[in-house]
């Protein structure tokens, strides 16, 4: 018995330093496989959150035209009658409306990426850049 445990003890199998290297380097190839689509997924749920936010404040606009019969004169017109509150966008977006064609805008001070450019004013249709 004794002899068993001391062989199982002295024969110890184990990763050799080059097997570890090669799992080292497959792990940071998927990192770097996983990083960029990361980056990817967030901008597009990033522009989406932004062309629903617009879509939101352009129905909120055309109901209260409806109701009223009159413009809002400015989007705080339309919180907690048509909208819940005043949206709060990715990356500092905040939203306006447009007093000429009452659409609502979007405007984004800040680094470019998935916005079309820095400091940027749109409104929907949008044009995205990826």
């Amino acid at each position: 018995m004794f002899q068993r445990i001391s062989y199982a003890l002295k024969n110890r199998n184990g990763f050799t330093l080059v097997e570890l290297m090669i799992v080292v380097v497959i792990i940071g190839v998927l990192a770097a496989i996983a990083v960029p689509v990361y980056q990817n997924v967030t901008d597009n749920a990033n522009r989406n959150a932004v062309e629903a936010n617009l879509r939101i404040i352009d129905g909120a606009v055309a109901q209260f035209q409806a109701n009223n019969g009159d413009d809002p004169t400015g989007i705080d017109d339309l919180a907690t009658d048509y909208i819940q509150a005043v949206p709060v966008g990715p990356g500092g977006t905040t939203y306006a409306l447009n007093t000429n064609t009452w659409r609502a805008e979007a405007t984004r001070d800040g680094t470019p990426g998935w916005w079309t450019a820095t400091g940027a004013t749109v409104s929907l249709p949008v044009n995205w850049n990826p």
